[in-house]
């Protein structure tokens, strides 16, 4: 177990931090304060709990100098926060990565991201120890974490890999669970949109009592969550008119008109029945394209005049009568979680605890997608021999001598896919806690993580059925049989084979189905054995106080087991098609820190001390590495403090980035090439891992003022500047990033990535596997403001706080092959970037009954697209983004002592989030998780304790 050390004793755990910055609210606040305020204990449950973050190993008492953002379990309570991509809203510094869509990985997963340098470069500890991987898809899903058991979240935002070790680049997040809890506790609540939707019933409760005069002490608890999620983008005003981002098929490298635009009303170049969207003629190709365009397939088959939307490219139309599914599609999956937690503890002797426990939980997400589709550059081959191809149509064919013609249609007899996953975690550990001699802590324990996931792509197609299937022609008994069982070839025979007919909306039958439709499943084990020991003390002093050091080191051996259904292996469905790997990863490591006082109550210093940790990791992959940091505290006067650290941070790629198989995407893509058939449609592109990557380099520096003025007592106010450079950087190269560099910028490295159709020139292809990069860099300034103060307000007595959290982010780019693309203000989910300015305030009245709150929360501006050019890839209207403000209010009653009742009302104005849909055949129309889209939304609650 890891020692957090002391910053602040303020308050409740809502309103501490390593570090704090100016409020908003200082001229009503000073209002009538008693002078002696700051000594006044705040009311709640949690005002005689020790206040205690992260930072360092070297225990209590200790100021470390990288800073650290707290959110405690009363803010947490007080905010009705049920699950962690809600507390993700919390922490500027995070950004939001809730997968809500991409169908290659689990829906509704989400992944604490810090300084949105990836969701992998943020260390993520349970009760300061490390969890398994919660998918094969690497990374941990926060949603398993049951939050009503949470007793604080620390966060720290800098380089750490020296005392924690790999994945601290971007910092830390440790999530601490309630530990010798006493009594009995209940919280329910339910929470529902303005519109009726988006339910959200939650129930947590817990128990823990002391035996053997205390020595003994036992505890147990659990909570339930469910967001039903799965509401149509329709439902929100903001979500009809169906927007697309549509590839403009006028532009050209020679007019200036742009090359994408967001427009209403768009629609696929596809029916439910079926349309005719191109000829393939041995001859007089241009007479078929005349007398085949315009046809669409009605009920029953039969041949209707179609309206072409305008203009149109490969994949989409503005208007007509083309097919549109964006209205169905989701704002959030469907997400449920069970959670248990058990721990017991037990004093063997006043310096000696032994204690063990146990985590359970199981999420369960449900998500629909678009069914399956052929259209772009995959649409259906049609045969002029096809058994259900109406006559007058093959008339036509004859006369004008062609022999096929594409078809582009949405199987919406298919029903609409569905992108399922289970994921269960269990981690259980047991070990010793104990103190020696002078001020000496020992720790040590044992641990095993033993995680299960499960995916299911329901209603899947089977493509050879598929196409084997429409490929129909008359047998010789005058009934429709399958081509390969007709032809003259026996070796490509298949009895089972049904016909299908594409022709006409509901045509496709039962029989049919269930020959090309199917589930894709992936079922993978993720364990981890760890164990490690921890030492800290202080064992001498020098002329300014004394010296403080830790020691200590941990194992850990990880697997990853994966399997896939059948079909998978030889990629025979429509998508996903996830490839089945296995790999281990043992890891080895010891560290060393110390703080050493430099200068104690001097005339030019109250306080000058200087922290260092270096640390040796040995990868199994990669081979041995070793993390530094060098850090300091000076204190010129006891109201101002001046901080800084130096650190040298390393991350080796974990068990999914070096054994993954490759994986399919299905999106739509700008083709950049002067000579390209269409400017945007669907392609493959292939995503997977790389057992050659080699570990990231990162140098972090950050410095900071912290000011604690003694007049006025209960403030807390610091700025901290970092940066942050990554060298070698594991990244998959966007796919549309790898079509520029290759056509755009001319890097022949890209080139090789892409696969073009020497039959349609269209790209067919692109492998965007993982890649030791150039170089990722980051910047910004931190800023934080906490002040309490007792105040009498309305006739009561109480506490009014404040807290104002500021991240301004003044760089964020990738290099790769020489060229350097910015992500700052991107606020599309499908890219990692962040908008210049975020900021959270939080002002609350509390008294002994009662509580009242108000949070703002800020999203600043941004672009659709930080690397669009703006009047070329975008009109400028378009790619500026405006920021959005959302107000949040709260409030509790305390009825008795036992009971309290609350409730909360987020985004109380309804504000709407910016259009920004993404390029697939279900767009989503707000393609960023930083914005809200469910709306005002109502919580009510009630706990209970004894």
């Amino acid at each position: 177990m890891r020692s957090w050390s002391i910053i602040s004793r303020l308050g409740p755990p809502s309103w501490r931090s390593g570090c704090s910055a100016l409020a908003l609210a200082l001229p009503m606040l000073s209002l009538a304060a008693p002078a002696d305020a700051q000594a006044q204990p705040a009311t709640g449950e949690a005002e005689d709990q020790a206040i205690v973050v992260t930072g360092s190993r070297l225990g209590r008492g200790f100021e470390a100098p990288t800073p650290v953002t707290t959110v405690g379990a009363v803010q947490i309570q007080d905010r009705a926060i049920t699950s962690v991509a809600e507390l993700n809203y919390e922490i500027p510094q995070l950004r939001v990565n809730q997968n809500v869509g991409r169908s290659s990985e689990p829906v509704g997963q989400n992944q604490i991201d810090l300084r949105a340098l990836g969701a992998a470069r943020t260390l993520v500890l349970l009760d300061g120890r490390r969890l398994a991987a919660t998918s094969p898809f690497g990374g941990i899903d926060s949603n398993v974490f049951p939050v009503a058991l949470i007793s604080n979240v620390d966060v720290v935002t800098g380089g750490a890999s020296a005392a924690y070790g790999s994945d601290a680049v971007a910092g830390v997040i440790n999530f601490g669970l309630q530990k010798d809890f006493t009594g009995l506790k209940l919280d329910a609540s339910y929470g529902v949109s303005r519109y009726g939707d988006f339910n959200r019933p939650v129930i947590s409760g817990a128990a823990g009592t002391s035996l053997l005069d205390d020595r003994l002490h036992l505890e147990i608890a659990g909570d339930f969550y469910h967001n039903t999620g799965q509401t149509r983008q329709a439902a929100r005003p903001w979500g009809q008119n169906s927007p697309i981002l549509f590839g403009n098929p006028l532009a050209t490298s020679t007019n200036s008109q742009v090359k994408n635009y967001i427009a209403n009303n768009g629609r696929l170049f596809a029916t439910l029945g079926g349309l005719i969207v191109g000829v393939n003629a041995d001859t007089n190709a241009a007479n078929g394209v005349d007398v085949l365009r315009g046809v669409q397939f009605g009920t029953g088959g039969t041949p209707q005049s179609f309206t072409y939307g305008s203009p149109a490219n490969n994949t989409f139309m503005l208007g007509g009568d083309g097919a549109s599914l964006e209205d169905d599609g989701n704002i959030l999956p469907d997400i449920k979680r069970y959670s248990g937690y058990g721990r017991a503890s037990f004093d063997i002797s006043p310096a000696i605890t032994l204690w063990t426990d146990l985590l359970w939980s199981r999420v369960e997400v449900n998500s629909d997608l678009a069914p399956n589709i052929d259209l772009g550059a995959t649409p259906l081959t049609i045969q002029r021999d096809n058994a259900f191809l109406p006559t007058s149509i093959r008339t036509l064919m004859t006369a004008n001598n062609i022999t096929r013609f594409s078809l582009g249609r949405v199987n919406m007899e298919d029903g609409f896919s569905q992108n399922n996953s289970k994921g269960r975690v269990l981690r259980y550990a047991a070990g010793l806690n104990g103190k020696f001699g002078d001020g000496w802590e020992w720790d040590a324990f044992v641990q095993r993580s033993d995680n299960r996931f499960r995916q299911e792509s329901v209603n899947n197609r089977i493509q050879t059925n598929w196409f084997n299937g429409v490929d129909a022609v008359i047998g010789a008994n005058g009934q429709p049989v399958c081509r390969i069982n007709a032809d003259a070839s026996t070796a490509n025979d298949n009895p089972a084979c049904v016909p299908i007919n594409v022709f006409g909306a509901g045509s496709i039958s039962q029989a049919a189905l269930n020959w090309y439709r199917g589930t894709s499943w992936y079922d993978a084990r993720m364990t981890q054995n760890a164990a490690g020991a921890n030492l800290r003390g202080k064992p001498f002093a020098t002329w300014a106080g004394d010296v403080s050091v830790a020691v200590g080191g941990e194992y850990r051996h990880e697997t990853i087991d994966s399997v896939s259904d059948a079909l998978s292996l030889t990629r025979s469905w429509r998508s996903i098609n996830q490839q089945p790997f296995t790999g281990k990863l043992t890891v080895k490591e010891a560290y060393l820190e110390a703080a050493v006082p430099l200068a104690k109550d001097m005339a030019f210093a109250q306080n000058l001390e200087l922290n260092g940790a270096v640390r040796y990791a040995d990868y199994s992959s990669s081979g041995g590495v070793t993390t530094w940091k060098v850090g300091f505290n000076y204190n010129p006067i006891k109201d101002i403090r001046l901080r800084g650290t130096i650190s040298r941070d390393i991350r080796a790629a974990n068990i999914n980035e070096l054994y993954a198989g490759q994986n399919q995407v299905l999106n739509s893509l700008t083709d950049p090439r002067a000579n390209r058939p269409s400017p945007s449609y669907i392609i493959l592109q292939l995503t997977g891992g790389n057992p050659t990557l080699q570990p990231e380099r990162a140098d972090t520096k950050s410095i900071g003022l912290v000011l604690q003025p003694s007049f006025l007592p209960g403030l807390n106010a610091s700025i901290d500047y970092y940066h942050i450079k990554i060298d070698g950087v594991i990244t998959a190269i966007p796919s549309q990033t790898i079509l520029n560099n290759c056509y755009v910028s001319n890097l022949q490295d890209s080139c090789a990535l892409i696969t073009v159709d020497p039959n349609t020139n269209l790209i067919s292809k692109v492998v965007a596997t993982l890649v030791n990069t150039q170089r990722s860099e980051t910047s910004g300034i931190d800023f934080e403001i906490a002040y309490r103060r007792r105040l009498s307000l309305l006739g009561a007595e109480g506490t009014v706080a404040a807290r104002l959290l500021v991240n301004y982010v003044d760089k964020l780019a990738l290099t790769v092959s020489g060229l350097t693309t910015s992500y700052i203000g991107d606020l599309a989910t499908d890219y990692s970037g962040q908008p210049h300015w975020k900021w959270n305030y939080d002002l609350s009245w509390t008294t002994d009954k009662m509580r009242l709150g108000a949070y703002f929360r800020y999203i600043g501006s941004g672009k659709f697209r930080s690397f669009y050019v703006d009047n070329v890839d975008l009109p400028a209207d378009q790619n500026h983004v405006k920021g959005r403000g959302y107000l949040d209010l709260s409030a509790s009653y305390k009825i008795t002592d036992f009971l309290e009742i609350y409730g909360k009302v987020d985004n109380l104005l309804d504000v709407s989030p910016p259009i920004l849909p993404n390029a697939i055949t279900q767009p989503t129309v707000a393609n960023s998780q930083m914005f809200d889209k469910v709306g005002r939304y109502y919580v009510f609650g009630a706990r209970v304790r004894f």
